[in-house]
């Protein structure tokens, strides 16, 4: 039996990176009953993506109560109390999956590895990872009055300084595995403790791909799809790109769009939004098959050590992508799935150079995600077999 535990809340969070591990983990132990805990409705969520692959089958949907990411003594409580349920309910596993560690539960977390010495962990962190990096150490802002601010800057270097010493702590226990997406945490060798850095695991996003999409319909206009996220709209480089690409207008040959989904930017030329109250997951499906390329335009100091969702989401429906210079996204832009600058100005200019030359290459973009799907993939069951042994299959 092999347990996987998804702590966050949130239906659509993370569904499809979720089923994606439970149908991989399958492949590579057909023989082990997989338990998935969740919150209900994103147990319901993950269910859909795995019924519409015919897959579902061999996972046992079992429902735990919320989690909480509040830093109280109540709160903390409750979740200590769900924690101990959910690791009695697998204390024979043969190992145990937690997907999503959250900074509030990571010191909650680290006991209970303590508590059950037997159990083999293996331990996914997605965003959260980040703040381990000197760059991304807290800083001082001002905001509303003084007395706030100062609260709220202490409050988040505490919670900082506590996950990392707590994420330290994890991986020098003999039973725990740190997973990361991305494997350019080896450039940040001297930012990293070592016992930290000897105990990562590289595994790339999981997705249940498919491999019958079509290329986009010819279009009467270039269309660039952005599905802007918080850091995103922070950031505001998503403005930026469209104000720059708007302001060359005279050196553009064919007409262009820029289609925004559930997200108000203000008026724009050539924006044009899409919106759908529930976000379903064809809802996203939907709106990637309206566009021709993605852009993401995350700041180069994102995603250093984890990796994007809206990449893979990109890649599952085929359609590649413009981004910034994150180091996560190398690895898919040297296989031909991309294109990547380090500038709004360069970005902008790679755009203006593929709208007007209405695409003339985009099928060669297309059989090279196709390829790189099954690379990734298959990357993915091998690595699972490093982390975790005992090989039921022939890869």
């Amino acid at each position: 039996m092999i347990a996987v535990i998804e702590t966050l809340q949130g239906g659509l969070a993370h569904e499809m990176f979720n089923a994606g591990i439970l149908h991989q983990l399958h492949k590579v132990y057909p023989r082990e009953k997989i338990l998935f805990f969740s919150e209900k409705e994103h147990g319901e969520y993950v269910k859909k993506v795995l019924d519409t692959h015919s897959c579902s089958r061999y996972v046992q949907f079992i429902n735990i109560a919320r989690i909480y990411l509040n830093y109280n003594r109540e709160d903390i409580q409750s979740n200590k109390e769900e924690y101990i349920n959910i690791f009695r309910k697998c204390s024979r596993a043969k190992f145990v999956m937690i997907l999503s560690l959250e900074a509030v539960n990571s010191g909650l977390l680290k006991n209970i590895m303590h508590k059950f010495p037997n159990l083999n962990f293996g331990v996914c962190i997605h965003g959260n990872i980040e703040d381990i990096l000197p760059q991304n150490s807290v800083k001082f802002v001002m905001n509303y009055n003084l007395i706030w601010a100062l609260r709220e800057c202490r409050r988040k270097k505490l919670a900082q300084r506590y996950f990392k010493q707590n994420l330290e702590e994890m991986a020098s226990l003999p039973n725990c595995n740190i997973i990361l997406y991305s494997d350019n945490y080896k450039n940040y060798k001297n930012s990293i403790s070592l016992g930290l850095y000897e105990n990562i695991k590289v595994l790339n996003l999981s997705y249940v791909f498919t491999y019958s999409k079509e290329p986009p319909l010819p279009s009467e206009k270039f269309r660039i799809g952005i599905m802007p996220l918080t850091s995103t709209a922070k950031a505001q480089n998503g403005i930026k790109v469209i104000n720059y690409v708007n302001s060359q207008n005279d050196r553009i040959q064919y007409p262009y769009i820029f289609r925004i989904f559930n997200y108000d930017i203000g008026y724009y030329k050539n924006v044009e939004y899409i919106r759908s109250g529930d976000r379903s997951r064809r809802d996203v499906e939907n709106f990637l098959e309206m566009c021709d390329w993605i852009l993401i335009p995350y700041d180069k100091n994102k995603y250093r050590l984890s990796s994007s969702g809206v990449m893979f989401d990109a890649i599952e429906a085929e359609r590649p992508f413009f981004v910034l210079d994150s180091p996560s996204f190398f690895k898919a832009v040297e296989a031909g799935c991309g294109i990547q600058a380090v500038s709004i100005k360069e970005l902008g200019e790679l755009i203006i150079e593929k709208i007007n030359s209405k695409n003339s290459d985009y099928r060669q973009y297309y059989k090279n995600i196709k390829s790189y799907k099954k690379r990734v993939e298959k990357e993915n069951l091998e690595r699972l077999i490093t982390i975790f042994g005992d090989c039921e299959i022939d890869i």
